[in-house]
């Protein structure tokens, strides 16, 4: 059984979730195809939520686009409470414009990105 991984991204950061689901893809993990939840109202959310069950982790890229971003944060309080891995990726914010509850959360800043997929790389490894 393959890891999965959902990405979570406002339209505005398609180019950094894509980047981000080659990087994981390179390391083996199943991405659901970036961008492909191009349905309308009540139907994107029952995909959402099937999608967040489905995952073994839940990426959301916070950048100062998406950073007050609703449907965003539905997805991560959705995810918690599905008690699914959650990782903010965190793209060009100053640590002050951070919310409180990312920052309470394991979080990575994007530079740190190749090093925590070797790090997941290594844990699929073992499991």
């Amino acid at each position: 059984m393959s890891y999965k991984a959902f990405i979570s991204s406002t339209v505005e950061d398609l180019d950094l979730a894509r980047d981000l689901a080659q990087r994981l893809e390179s390391a083996g993990v199943t991405v659901k195809p970036v961008g492909s939840m191009t349905a309308a109202g009540e139907v994107v959310f029952t995909k959402i939520r099937r999608e967040l069950r489905q995952a073994d982790e839940i990426f959301i890229i916070v950048t100062n686009d998406s950073v007050h971003n609703s449907n965003l944060m539905f997805e991560m309080g959705a995810a918690s409470s599905l008690k699914k891995r959650v990782t903010p990726v965190i793209v060009g914010l100053k640590p002050t414009e951070v919310p409180s509850l990312i920052k309470n959360m394991r979080h990575i800043q994007y530079p740190e990105l190749a090093d925590y997929i070797k790090n997941l790389e290594e844990r699929l490894k073992v499991a």
